[in-house]
């Protein structure tokens, strides 16, 4: 089957999860009390809902109807292989390649932030301001958490879910599939990596979500487990969970371009330790046999 027509199943896939979850996602809103007579927005709605409780649980039925369960219809579609032989699931982890696989993503951290603080001083178009604002309501009414209850539901909406979900359709389908027809690893590694920061729709995420795509796509390269982008996405998403419901932080009053700022000397330092442990991945991938 040629790619175009992968591609073309996978597209018909991911529009159709997307409206079957936004359905989910519009019933649970209704079931948690939202005015669909006042409200003009999703923030609105979410605003007059009794309970957000459903929201957040609509978020994550969302989140694995479009990524999740289209990764799955694609692979059955297209392959005959065990779900853990398609989706490189079947290697035991390693604590040596998983403890190599965290160092790289906190070693790219202030790279990351200051790639943000950098879009943050740019004029952006009222459209990117606008939107960027309206996700970030979002996200705050997810992230609002005033208990235990509340931190557990969200590690698994905001972390486990997508971790899940989302590696399985970008690393495990995406950039398998492109790298299989196009023969060019890093090719797919940026394509995928630029389609799932796009995805996000977020101007102002845009250059960090690629980043951690980057990291994320060549991980899954040089280790061929999608085990090992799974858990660094999860420890990422569980780590920015953990850090704001312990820092006791209202994050619907917190202003974004208001942090700890990094300097670009920090943000080179950064940028040569990843590039050192990438190297180190690269060589110990090559010298286990994994890659040729």
């Amino acid at each position: 089957m040629s790619l175009l027509r992968k591609s073309l199943i996978l597209i018909v896939l991911v529009a159709g999860g997307l409206v079957v979850g936004q359905l989910i996602l519009n019933g649970l809103i209704f079931a948690g009390g939202a005015d669909f007579t006042q409200a003009n927005d999703i923030n609105t709605l979410i605003g007059s809902m009794e309970n957000t409780m459903p929201f957040k649980i609509g978020i994550g039925l969302n989140n694995i109807v479009m990524f999740g369960l289209s990764a799955y219809l694609f692979k059955l579609i297209v392959s005959k292989n065990k779900f853990s032989k398609y989706f490189n699931l079947s290697r035991k982890l390693d604590g040596n390649w998983l403890g190599l696989c965290v160092l790289l993503m906190i070693s790219i951290y202030p790279l990351i932030v200051y790639s943000a603080q950098w879009i943050q001083s740019i004029d952006l178009p009222s459209w990117a301001e606008s939107m960027d604002q309206s996700n970030m309501n979002t996200l705050a009414s997810v992230l609002e958490m005033n208990g235990p209850w509340d931190l557990t539901l969200n590690l698994l909406i905001v972390a486990i879910t997508p971790a899940i979900c989302e590696e399985l359709f970008f690393r495990g389908v995406m950039q398998k599939e492109i790298n299989r027809h196009l023969s060019n690893p890093h090719m797919a590694i940026i394509l995928t990596s630029i389609v799932f920061s796009a995805i996000h729709m977020s101007v102002e995420g845009f250059t960090a979500r690629l980043m951690l795509g980057l990291v994320l796509g060549y991980t899954y390269h040089y280790t061929m487990s999608l085990w090992y982008p799974i858990l660094l996405h999860l420890f990422n998403n569980g780590l920015q969970v953990l850090a704001l419901y312990f820092s006791g932080a209202n994050i619907k009053e917190m202003d974004p371009t208001e942090g700890p700022e990094i300097h670009w000397v920090f943000a080179i330092v950064s940028l040569a330790v990843a590039i050192v442990i990438f190297m180190h991945i690269k060589t110990k991938s090559e010298k286990d046999g994994i890659i040729a």
